[in-house]
């Protein structure tokens, strides 16, 4: 019971922090780099969360850095889906990448961090590519990357390949060089921790989400290497147990446990998470992750209800 009143406690703590301090500053942030994409700008907003992991004296380097990074991820990965790009476009990404490599630069752990993450968004972007690529050419390239990972016997081929293409592990390691305190073999403990098991539920819960849209589309969707949405419900509840160990090891790991707490709520709030395919996979995760992933996905669920009784504020919830 103790433990469940403090998970429940540093969720709500993590997502008062980011509501009132995070978010107005990202938003204020992006207007930088936009006007973006409404998709994009909630991706982006919702990687300001790794925002709450670093001191408060830090705070603004690292969000600074973190939207950078993923507005440039985001950016790359719209052109390569389109498979057209500009010379304007190069020059942002330039632009782009000197920005978030400048600020991480600042932090006074970025010499124990900086060659994991560098790892992390080649690893994201060429986890991208092979996503796109495999919507036209089938499953054997992507395959055939993902076991070249070197990831635990535990992780099946495509849920290495999810967590490769998630930017989430960059995120995390952006908001430890914040920490003067930050090792290597901490940067280490949360590479592992985020990748594959976190970066692959985030990618695991938005094709939940958008399952429909992208089968109607032609899309590659993960979730289709499943045999059912039942062995999906027990391997993505197997994730989280095992993403809920591995960050059990790292620094503060109650905020690390409410952003995962946070990223299954997001998505287990939407209306599409109660689609037939998805309600197991729902169960299992609120299950799976406890009273604090209950609580977010509550609040999140009145949230969007609030919004869509606003019009015009669509677009603004909080992506943890």
């Amino acid at each position: 019971m103790g433990s469940a009143i403090r998970e429940t406690g540093a969720a709500a703590g993590a997502l008062g922090a980011y509501l009132t301090t995070v978010l107005p500053r990202a938003r204020q942030e992006l207007r930088r780099w936009g006007p973006l994409p409404a998709d994009k700008q909630r991706n982006a907003e919702a990687v300001a969360v790794f925002a709450t992991l670093a001191p408060r004296s830090r705070r603004a380097g690292v969000l600074r850095a973190i939207l950078a990074l993923q507005v440039a991820i985001d950016l790359r990965d719209e052109r390569e889906e389109e498979g057209a790009s500009t010379a304007a476009d190069a020059a942002l990404l330039e632009r782009l990448r000197e920005a978030w490599r400048r600020e991480v630069a600042a932090l006074p752990a970025h010499e124990a961090v900086e060659p994991l993450l560098e790892r992390a968004v080649e690893r994201c972007e060429e986890g991208q590519r092979r996503t796109h690529a495999a919507a036209a050419e089938g499953a054997a390239a992507i395959s055939a990357w993902a076991e070249a990972l070197g990831a635990p016997p535990e992780y099946r081929w495509w849920e290495a390949a999810a967590g490769a293409s998630s930017s989430v592990a960059a995120h995390a390691l952006i908001a430890a060089a914040a920490a003067a305190a930050t090792t290597a073999e901490t940067a280490a403990l949360i590479d592992v921790a985020y990748q594959p098991p976190v970066g692959a539920l985030t990618v695991f819960l938005d094709d939940l989400v958008d399952r429909d849209e992208d089968r109607a589309a032609g899309e590659h969707n993960y979730l289709r290497y499943y045999a059912s949405s039942q062995e999906a419900a027990e391997r993505l509840g197997l994730l989280a147990g095992r993403a809920a160990q591995l960050l059990a090891r790292l620094p503060s790991p109650e905020r690390h446990r409410a952003i995962l707490a946070g990223v299954a709520a997001f998505y287990l709030s939407a209306p599409a998470a109660e689609a037939p395919y998805a309600l197991p996979v729902r169960a299992r995760l609120l299950e799976t992750l406890g009273p604090a992933a209950r609580l977010l996905t509550a609040f999140m669920r009145l949230r969007r209800l609030g919004e869509r009784k606003r019009p015009g504020q669509a677009g603004n919830s909080p992506e943890p």
